[in-house]
């Protein structure tokens, strides 16, 4: 299916014509019909001759409406631009070709309707009329037929046109990223909440989980129908009905937004560059409607520039947008289409200041100075991208050194020197304040670099200077180990000059860095060198032998030493399992005869 969106003034015959293509009245109010005066979107569906399937949707063109004919063409590429032959180029006309402008539809065809209700010369005229005001539009190439829907000439030749045009543009866009622009909710009987609009961006499925975005809501399609048929599969660029669960009516309503959860951004800023629709535009006022898919939201303005062509939107609520979305911007005191707007960044985290440069680089080098260092998932959440789209920006951009390709990261060019040398000042001011620490713990040094730990660990893995182990970063020429030092090797032997009763270290520091690297151990707060460890067990291994028993004066006795360092190494070596304490007594444990205590 190809969708298509009627535009042009008002009672120039849209409604009519797409009754006489397809057989159904998209006027769906009672209202409408009495005042022959499309109000809000309609919907028909018609099969062309070559088989394709066509959604239309009817738009309203009075200058009233204009917040309904957008909610119309928002989600569509394809449009049928109305001009009746006795009445030409109108007001509403030219609004409308402007905002499909602006919102870069350029594939269509434009009908003079009406041609049999006036002289052949008046449809002439109306040719003309219109073959110029189109020639600097984005519809400029479109084909143009004179039709009437009452008499049914031109009828076939609207329908093979359209047909021709439809055949000659690419296929609705999937990038396995779907997002529904929500146009209509309504309770149906016996299913509950029913939402249609045009399906954009990827395919959904039935019991497809689905999140609205202004509200987080979470939701499963339990029903699809496109064309009122029941399908279990819908492509992009369709028509869709969704039947869901979880959710009330009355908590859905028109623009609201249903997409995947995980691959869009929750927008309420976007930066923008501005499309006047007038040659000379004025500034830009501080308040505005901005139309976004089917819905139209107020909007804040800040002005990035002094020729108003980058500007700042804030919105109230979130929507899913992302980099070369296209917004309509309306001034509501005027109530006129001022401009139109194409996403640059969203969420951006640049100062105004800043933006303003910025903006005005490549996709990915503006990408990373709104937002820093980028997963491949968050470029292709801020720029809709699919997988494949993204793996082709980031080799051009890191080809063209553009950016750099960091462990799964993708860098600004030279944040990763910066980082590294600003890691290296940390690193060096630790190691000076404690020569005995074996570096800087990553969480730490993340901290004062304000970046995340995995961003650290990957700048860091291809500098030779800095290395990163067990959680902890050092420089590479303070590797030392404390032990071989004069310092450390002094302590080692005072502590061995009464292995069984040590002193108590002055230099904490360095007895902490030798407990790290292993000379010394904690026990229990006492602080002896290992081989100390690995004597007492000796001579407690001979002492025990024979299934002997040993009290704790017997083992002062065996290690020369007091109660206050033997009971620390005997409980050690209880919970080794070298000895076991049976009363008031140690024997050998389960692993006596085993060397493994030495090692620990």
């Amino acid at each position: 299916m190809r969708v298509v969106a009627t535009a042009g003034h008002v009672d120039h015959g849209k409604s009519s014509l797409i009754r006489a293509l397809t057989g159904t009245d998209p006027d769906r109010f009672p209202e409408e019909k009495t005042r022959g005066l499309t109000i809000d979107l309609g919907f028909a569906f018609t099969t062309l001759p070559s088989g394709t399937e066509v959604g239309f949707v009817d738009v309203p063109g009075h200058e009233r409406f204009v917040k309904n004919m957008l909610a119309g063409v928002g989600a569509v590429d394809v449009a049928l631009f109305v001009v009746a032959a006795g009445e030409g180029w109108m007001p509403q006309s030219e609004e409308h070709l402007q905002i499909l402008g602006l919102l870069d539809i350029s594939a269509g065809l434009v009908a003079i309707t009406k041609a049999d209700a006036v002289a052949p010369e008046a449809v002439d005229v109306t040719q003309r009329e219109v073959a110029q005001q189109l020639t600097t539009s984005s519809m400029r190439n479109a084909p143009v037929v004179v039709c009437d829907s009452v008499s049914g000439r031109g009828l076939d030749l609207v329908r093979t046109t359209l047909d021709a045009v439809l055949a000659s543009i690419a296929p609705p866009t999937d990038r396995a990223r779907p997002r529904l622009w929500i146009d209509r909710v309504f309770a149906a009987r016996g299913a509950g909440t029913v939402v249609t609009g045009t399906l954009v961006g990827g395919p959904v499925e039935l019991d497809d989980t689905l999140r609205v975005v202004r509200s987080g809501q979470t939701v499963r399609i339990r029903g699809i129908e496109s064309a009122h048929r029941p399908v279990k599969r819908i492509d992009p660029g369709t028509r869709v009905a969704l039947n869901l669960a979880g959710v009330d009516r009355r908590a859905l309503g028109r623009g609201d937004a249903l997409v995947r959860e995980g691959q869009w951004v929750d927008v309420t800023v976007v930066d923008v560059e501005v499309q006047p629709v007038t040659a000379t535009p004025a500034r830009l006022p501080a308040r505005l409607q901005a139309a976004v898919g089917s819905g139209e939201h107020a909007v804040r303005v800040r002005v990035l520039d002094e020729d108003t062509r980058l500007a700042r939107l804030q919105f109230e609520h979130a929507l899913p947008l992302s980099v070369g979305d296209r917004i309509v911007l309306r001034d509501p005191a005027r109530a006129r289409t001022i401009a139109g707007a194409v996403v640059l960044d969203v969420q951006s985290s640049c100062a105004p200041a800043v933006a303003r440069t910025a903006l005005q680089a490549p996709l990915v080098p503006r990408l990373l100075a709104g937002h820093g260092w980028l997963r491949p998932t968050e470029l292709a959440n801020l720029a809709n991208l699919d997988a494949d789209g993204v793996n082709v920006l980031v080799h051009a951009s890191a080809r063209d050194g553009r950016a750099l390709v960091v462990g799964e990261w993708l860098a600004p060019p030279g944040a990763v020197e910066a980082m590294r040398a600003h890691a290296h000042r940390l690193v060096d001011a630790h190691h000076d304040a404690q020569p005995w620490s074996p570096g800087l713990e990553l969480p730490v040094l993340a901290t004062a670099l304000e970046s995340p730990v995995d961003q650290v660990r990957a700048a860091l893995g291809g500098d030779d200077t800095l290395t990163v182990e067990s959680g902890v970063v050092r420089a590479a020429e303070r590797s030392q180990r404390a032990s071989d030092t004069d310092a450390g090797r002094a302590l080692l032997a005072q502590l061995d000059a009464t292995p069984f009763r040590p002193p108590v270290p002055t230099d904490r520091e360095l007895a902490r860095a030798l407990v790290r690297e292993g000379t010394l151990i904690d026990v229990d707060g006492v602080i002896f060198t290992a081989s100390a460890v690995a004597a007492a067990r000796a001579r407690l291994r001979d002492a025990l032998a024979g299934d002997a028993a040993i009290t704790v004066g017997q083992a002062r006795a065996v290690l020369d030493s007091s109660r206050k360092y033997v009971v620390p190494l005997l409980e050690r070596f209880d919970r080794e399992g070298f000895t076991r304490r049976r009363g008031d007594v140690r024997i050998a444990g389960p692993g006596f005869s085993s060397e493994v205590g030495d090692q620990l």
